[in-house]
């Protein structure tokens, strides 16, 4: 199969959470287009190793760097800015997230303002930002949410409720920012390899082994790949869609019937139509 290419040159693009992780990956698949990159995070610790090492690659004009938090409107403002300087934003990826996992009998209100303000109000403060650097010509916008978003996940309800919310605000933005030229969408990835993953029990990561249909998990730079195609001229048609990539994880789910029909045809006449368990 012939492999997509993409050419940004000339254009500019601002990805938050970009420190490690699928914003890193996103923010480095960008820069090798092309495009000239602000990679936005709150801790310097990791933003700034991060632009060094993308520097390295694609020199220091193409790599720009803000320390910021994206629920502080001012420090947004500051990164669409700085993005912006020559002029326009061509796309931006609302990516920074988090979760703190828990009972929901003992959720503290602090745990749940945190995840709630990362994931819906940074994402909100980053399409109305970016949004209004693009008004005068167009762009993308993409968020990114989770498949936990549609699926109820024990111990995580804060962060699933955070990410169907962040799907919905990708909606309702695609509505109103048509009208400027601005196309809107949300990638919702499934398991994905990044530096968070070595913290997951291996009781976790066997069940998402096990409920993800392709592989065993994917690189960042899959969703890297996602973000390059929406923003590219293949999609020039797409707004206010959802994006699962996630290898089938999103699709996972209900009661197993194999056994039922197992009785009803026979387990030999069945047999050949089944994967071997």
């Amino acid at each position: 199969m012939a492999q997509i290419t993409y050419d940004f040159s000339g254009t500019t693009a601002l990805v938050t959470g970009a420190g490690t992780g699928i914003g890193f990956a996103v923010a480095e698949g960008l820069a090798a287009t092309g495009a000239t990159v602000t990679l936005m995070g709150h801790l310097a610790d990791q933003i700034e190793p991060a632009a060094r090492a993308l520097r390295a690659r694609f020199g220091e004009a193409a790599i720009r760097a803000v320390v910021g938090d994206v629920t502080v409107e001012a420090d947004l403002q500051r990164a669409v800015q700085e993005a912006a300087r020559d002029g326009a934003l061509d796309f931006a990826v609302a990516n920074a997230g988090s979760a703190i996992p828990g009972p929901i009998l003992m959720l503290e209100r602090a745990a749940w303002d945190y995840v709630n303000t990362l994931n819906i109000t940074g994402t909100a403060l980053t399409i109305k930002h970016a949004g209004l650097a693009m008004m005068q010509r167009g762009g993308r916008i993409i968020a990114i949410s989770s498949a936990a978003a549609i699926q109820a996940i024990k111990c995580m309800a804060p962060y699933s409720a955070a990410k169907a919310a962040v799907e919905m605000l990708t909606r309702g933005a695609a509505i109103e920012l048509a009208p400027f030229g601005i196309n809107v969408n949300c990638i919702s990835p499934g398991w994905i390899r990044t530096e968070a993953a070595a913290f997951m029990t291996p009781s976790t990561q066997l069940q998402l082994r096990e409920r993800t249909l392709i592989g065993e998990g994917a690189q960042p730079a899959v969703i890297a790949e996602a973000v390059l195609h929406l923003c590219s001229a293949h999609t020039a048609f797409v707004t206010g869609s959802i994006v699962q990539v996630g290898g089938g994880l999103h699709v996972f789910g209900g009661e197993d019937f194999t056994d039922l029909a197992k009785l009803m045809y026979g387990e030999e006449r069945i047999a050949p139509f089944l994967a071997p368990s």
